[in-house]
């Protein structure tokens, strides 16, 4: 037996236990998320400047190229690849917005194809050709060159027609024909134009009657079935198709 008093060497050796200081703690917790936020802050910023930079490098290169005329505008040279591509999208996207809320007849009628079809061969063939009939030998030196419609005519609504006609195409060669036509005359142009893609150069020759001017230097030889010449001159085409290819210009 172990005496009294006598401390036994299975006592138990007092432990002291350390509590974290809630307080010290959180100060060290704000401290990160303030270092984060600093952190996410520069960073936010340093891509901001960096952005904004390259901005101001392009505007400057912009500047250069306007004021040296770096740029060459001649007609003999082709657009480059990037410049047709954004042409093209911008003007379908424009046109496609902008004729959304023009509503089209119901039907297009056998009188508006007719009257549409003299106007057409007056004021457009000579640019943009028609069944049987080659556009004029000068309209294939313009940029964006006219498309035929025969087959562009299909990539458009009857409302989009009708609003590049009426309104015309920046930067192309299409002219606006609403300040001159009344929506009428507009609508028969275009119901004419839908037609296009499926008609034959028989029927072509058939429908309209090509007015003699002097629109751009001459008018369109037309080599259909009738194997005649008819002079379209007049305005400058407005049926429309797209830049380098389906543009109206």
């Amino acid at each position: 037996m172990t005496p009294v008093g006598t401390p036994s060497r299975f006592s138990t050796r007092r432990t002291t236990v350390l509590l974290p200081d809630v307080e010290a703690t959180g100060k060290m917790a704000d401290e990160k998320k303030t270092g984060a936020a600093r952190h996410r802050k520069g960073t936010g910023l340093g891509i901001a400047a960096g952005a904004l930079g390259v901005l101001a490098l392009l505007g400057v290169a912009g500047l250069v190229v306007v004021y040296t005329g770096a740029y060459n505008v001649a007609a003999t040279e082709e657009h480059a690849s990037f410049t047709r591509w954004a042409f093209d999208t911008t003007f379908h996207n424009s046109v496609e917005r902008r004729a959304d809320d023009v509503v089209a007849p119901a039907n297009f009628t056998p009188d508006m194809i007719a009257a549409g079809a003299t106007a057409y061969k007056s004021m457009c063939q000579h640019c943009h050709a028609g069944p049987g009939v080659e556009r004029s030998e000068w309209a294939s030196g313009m940029r964006p060159r006219p498309p035929h419609l025969t087959e562009a005519a299909a990539e458009w609504e009857p409302q989009e027609v009708f609003w590049i006609v009426r309104h015309g195409v920046k930067m192309s060669g299409m002219p606006a024909f609403g300040p001159t036509h009344d929506d009428r005359a507009i609508w028969n142009i275009a119901a004419f134009v839908k037609q296009l893609p499926a008609m034959t150069p028989e029927r072509y020759a058939q429908l309209g009657s090509a007015q003699h001017g002097g629109g751009h230097g001459g008018g369109a030889q037309t080599t259909g079935a009738t194997g005649g010449a008819a002079q379209g001159g007049g305005m400058q085409s407005p049926a429309p198709g797209g830049a380098h290819g389906a543009h109206p210009h």
